[in-house]
C-alpha cells in the first residue's frame, strides 16, 4: 500500500512498506540505514495498522519530524515529509510493489494457469440487477483505500485474470494503488496498452498482443497474449486505469471488456467521491485544530494551504502589531466569587474578547489566565500581500474590546464588575508555528512582544496604551493623548507611550 523514498549518497532509494514495517536508524541491520552522527542507532519505526501507516520515534536523541513538526507517534499521509537528521524521507501512499510501464520489461507471465479470481463460479453476464448491486456495494464504502481494493475485487470476481492493477493519476505520474499479481517484487505492464486506453478514453481489449499491437516489437517478443485495459473516466478525463492480463490467447471476450468498462464507470465516480470525502475530512480536522486560535477565515485559508502543500511554511521575521489585554484586580475578584462563578465569568469574558479580535482579523496567540495575547498582521500565507493595516486593526479592536467589556459588566451583578487594560505595540517579530505536533502554537517572538506586554501592565484600568511605533501608523484615525516617556519593566530605554481616547469623529 505504501513506500518510503529517500536520497542517500546522491542516490534515490525506495522501500516498500509491508505488514512487517520498516526500521530506520544508523545501525546496518535497520531496513533503512541512515549513516549519520545525529541519527540514533534505532531512530524510528514505521508500521501498518489496518492499512494506516504510522511512524514512531524510538526515543531518538534528535527526534522525528513530520512536515517540520516534531512527533512521537503520528499517522502518515500521502506526500508527507519525514525528517530524520539531515535526511528527508517521502511517504508515498501507493501499492507496495513497484510497477513499471515499460514494454521492454513486459516479460512473459508464469503460465501455471492461476487466475486472480475471488471464487470459482463461471464468469457471469453483467445484467442490470448485478450492476446495481455492485454500485450499492461501492457506494457504501467511505474509506478511500478500502474502496480501491473493493473495485479491483469486484472486477476480478466478474472477469478471471492472472493479474489485476488499479492505477491513478497523480499530477503527471500514473501511480499503482492496488496490485493483484502472482509474482513478487517489481512487475512490468505494457506502456503501449495503458497509453492507448488513457489517450483514447475507451476500453482496450487484446486477445493476442502479438497480433493486436504488431507495431510494438517489444510486445511481439513477449508472450503476453491477452489484456483488458479500461480508463477511469470522470467528466471525459481519464483519472486512472484498470488493467487485467493473463497468459494465453483469447482469454478475454467483448463481454468481459464491457463488464469491466461498466464497473469502471461506476468506480470512477465512487473513487472521486471517496477522495473528496477524505480531503474534506482532513480539511475539516485541520481547520478545527486551527480555529482554536485563528479567526475562521484565516483558519480556512491555512487549512487549504496545508492540504495543498502538505506542510506549514517556515517561520519568518515580519512587521506585526501585538495586543495584550488583562483584567485588573482579577485575583481579588476571584477571592469574592466561587470557583464556578469565576469560570463562568472568565469564559464569557474571553468569548466576547475573542469575537472582537477575530472581527478585526486578529489571531489569538494565547490565553494567559485572564489575559489575552493577540497578533495582527500575521499569519500571512506566503503568496499573500503584506497587510499594511495591522496597527489600525489592532487599535480598533482594543477600543471595541473596552466597549464590549463595559456592555458585559452592565449585565453582571455589581460584585462581579471589573475593568480591563490593554497595551499595543508595533514592531518586528519572529512569527511562525512552534512546538510539537501534539502541542502546536502559532506565536510571535521578540522585543516587540515584550514591549506590548509591558505597556499593558503600565496602562490604567479601562484604557488602551500604545507605543510610538503604533502611534505613527494610526494617528490620523484616532484621538490620542501623549503619556510621555515610561520606564517599563525589563526595558533599559524609556518608551514613549500614548493613550487612545476614541476614533476621530
Amino acid at each position: 500500500m505504501a513506500r518510503i523514498s529517500v536520497t542517500i549518497g546522491h542516490q534515490q532509494h525506495t522501500f516498500a512498506l509491508t505488514s512487517s514495517g520498516l526500521t530506520i536508524g544508523r545501525l546496518p541491520d535497520n531496513d533503512i540505514v541512515l549513516n549519520h552522527a545525529i541519527v540514533s542507532r534505532r531512530h524510528a519505526q514505521i508500521t501498518l495498522r489496518d492499512r494506516q501507516a504510522w511512524i514512531h520515534d524510538l526515543d531518538s536523541r534528535n527526534g522525528v519530524f513530520v512536515n517540520r513538526l516534531r512527533v512521537k507517534e503520528e499517522p502518515l499521509h500521502d506526500s508527507d515529509t519525514i525528517t530524520i537528521g539531515p535526511f528527508e524521507l517521502t511517504f508515498e501512499d501507493r501499492a507496495a510493489q513497484s510497477v513499471v510501464l515499460d514494454d521492454s520489461k513486459y516479460f512473459p507471465l508464469a503460465s501455471d494457469g492461476r487466475m486472480m479470481r475471488v471464487d470459482d463460479v463461471p464468469p457471469p453476464t453483467l445484467d442490470l440487477q448485478m450492476f446495481y448491486a455492485i454500485g450499492m456495494r461501492l457506494n457504501q464504502v467511505v474509506d478511500f483505500h478500502e474502496l480501491l481494493e473493493l473495485v479491483l475485487t469486484e472486477i476480478l470476481r466478474l472477469v478471471p485474470a492472472q493479474r489485476g492493477f488499479l492505477l491513478l493519476r497523480k499530477g503527471n505520474e500514473l501511480v499503482p494503488m492496488i496490485i493483484h499479481a502472482v509474482e513478487q517484487g517489481e512487475v512490468a505492464i505494457s506502456g503501449t496498452i495503458v497509453r492507448k486506453a488513457l489517450e483514447g478514453g475507451e476500453a482496450v481489449l487484446t486477445r493476442d498482443a502479438r497480433l493486436d499491437f504488431a507495431g510494438s516489437e517489444s510486445i511481439i517478443s513477449a508472450n503476453i497474449r491477452s489484456a483488458i485495459c479500461v480508463p477511469l473516466l470522470l467528466e471525459g478525463k481519464s483519472t486512472g486505469v484498470i488493467l487485467l492480463d493473463s497468459p494465453g490467447r483469447d482469454q478475454f471476450s467483448e463481454n468481459d471488456r464491457d463488464m469491466v468498462a461498466a464497473v469502471a464507470s461506476q468506480a470512477a465516480v465512487a473513487i472521486e467521491r471517496a477522495r473528496l470525502t477524505q480531503e474534506l475530512r482532513q480539511q475539516a480536522q485541520v481547520r478545527q485544530n486551527l480555529e482554536r486560535f485563528l479567526s475562521p477565515n484565516v483558519a480556512q485559508a491555512l487549512a487549504r494551504y496545508v492540504l495543498q502543500y502538505g506542510r506549514l511554511w517556515e517561520a519568518e521575521e515580519q512587521m506585526v502589531t501585538i495586543l495584550f489585554a488583562d483584567v485588573q484586580g482579577f485575583t481579588a475578584l476571584s477571592e469574592r466569587l466561587s470557583p464556578h462563578e469565576v469560570q463562568d465569568l472568565l469564559n464569557e469574558y474571553l468569548h466576547e474578547m475573542t469575537d472582537v479580535i477575530f472581527k478585526h482579523h486578529g489571531t489569538v496567540d494565547k490565553y494567559i489566565g485572564d489575559g489575552i495575547m493577540a497578533i495582527f498582521g500575521a499569519p500571512r500565507l506566503p503568496d499573500e500581500p503584506y497587510n499594511e493595516q495591522h496597527a489600525l486593526q489592532a487599535v480598533s479592536a482594543a477600543l471595541e474590546m473596552q466597549s464590549a467589556q463595559q456592555r458585559l459588566v452592565e449585565k453582571l451583578d455589581p460584585d462581579k464588575a471589573f475593568q480591563i487594560r490593554i497595551g499595543v505595540n508595533t514592531g518586528l517579530a519572529y512569527t511562525g508555528f512552534f512546538g510539537t505536533h501534539h502541542r502546536l502554537e502559532y506565536t510571535a517572538i521578540g522585543d516587540a512582544v515584550n514591549t506590548a506586554a509591558r505597556l499593558e501592565t503600565a496602562a490604567e484600568a479601562g484604557s488602551v496604551f500604545i507605543s510610538e511605533y503604533t502611534y505613527t501608523s494610526i494617528k490620523d484615525f484616532f484621538v490620542v493623548q501623549e503619556i510621555g516617556e515610561l520606564q517599563l519593566k525589563g526595558k533599559e530605554k524609556h518608551v514613549r507611550a500614548y493613550k487612545v481616547l476614541q476614533k476621530n469623529p
